[in-house]
């Protein structure tokens, strides 16, 4: 009977062992995504500049990976160091009023590392709805006249923080990561392009479309917004 009383404490110990030697080698990380202003604008719906209100900013996105530092010590002595991978879609509204202004895209388990970047790719939307055939949509009124701005065009970006030197280390903790839009440059350029009388309504229906389509000949345009756009895309560790 003691053996058996021993045998079963001595599985306890090796099992618990075991459970907390692979919880060692784990992190937390929680991704989120949000709007944000260095310049004093406020969100959401709010008024950007004395032309230019943002009501709505969208975007899809299709998958997201956690790229390992291939410097990191560990990289080569665990097998469980390779990249980590989610996949969506995650169609976030980055404006909407019942939503906080940083929203999580997802909260996930990760092999302890020093990851590099994050790789993230925009897709165009598969579901019927306004971000059908879209992977940016951001909607406003210029000058009191109604605007939209779409992408649809897949892109893939790589995403670090604005320090070229910092990297984040998963070490058996939680994280939160914050991937940052800025949205000034945007505002910024819009403005530039109305004041120059370059947003048009040319086809007559009440809506300044902008798109990397044609809609209103503002193909050029758009391209530039989408560039600005990735341009403007950070990686923060804090909200």
């Amino acid at each position: 009977m003691k053996k058996i009383l021993v045998l079963a404490l001595l599985v306890i110990m090796i099992s618990s062992c075991t459970e907390n030697s692979s919880a060692s080698k784990n992190g937390n990380v929680t991704l989120k995504v949000s709007a944000v202003s260095t310049s004093g604008l406020t969100f959401p719906a709010a008024r950007m500049a004395s032309t230019i209100v943002i009501t709505d900013f969208k975007i899809n996105i299709g998958n997201i990976k956690f790229e390992t530092d291939e410097d990191d010590d560990r990289y080569n002595e665990e097998p469980s160091h390779e990249d980590v991978k989610l996949t969506g879609p995650f169609l976030l509204d980055l404006l909407d009023t019942n939503k906080t202004l940083s929203q999580t895209i997802a909260s996930l388990t990760v092999p302890n590392a020093k990851y590099e970047e994050i790789k993230i790719k925009f897709e165009t939307g598969i579901e019927v709805g306004d971000m059908f055939g879209k992977s940016i949509l951001i909607k406003g009124t210029i000058d009191g006249k109604e605007f939209v701005f779409w992408s649809d065009k897949d892109v893939e970006l790589e995403l670090d923080f604005n320090e070229p030197s910092k990297d984040f280390t998963v070490n058996s903790n939680d994280i939160s990561l914050n991937i940052k839009i800025q949205i000034d440059a945007l505002v910024a350029k819009l403005t530039s392009l109305a004041s120059q009388n370059l947003l048009l309504d040319r086809d007559g229906d009440g809506i300044i479309e902008i798109s990397t389509g044609d809609d209103d000949g503002h193909h050029d345009i758009g391209e530039i917004i989408k560039k600005l756009l990735e341009h403007e895309m950070h990686l923060d560790d804090k909200d």
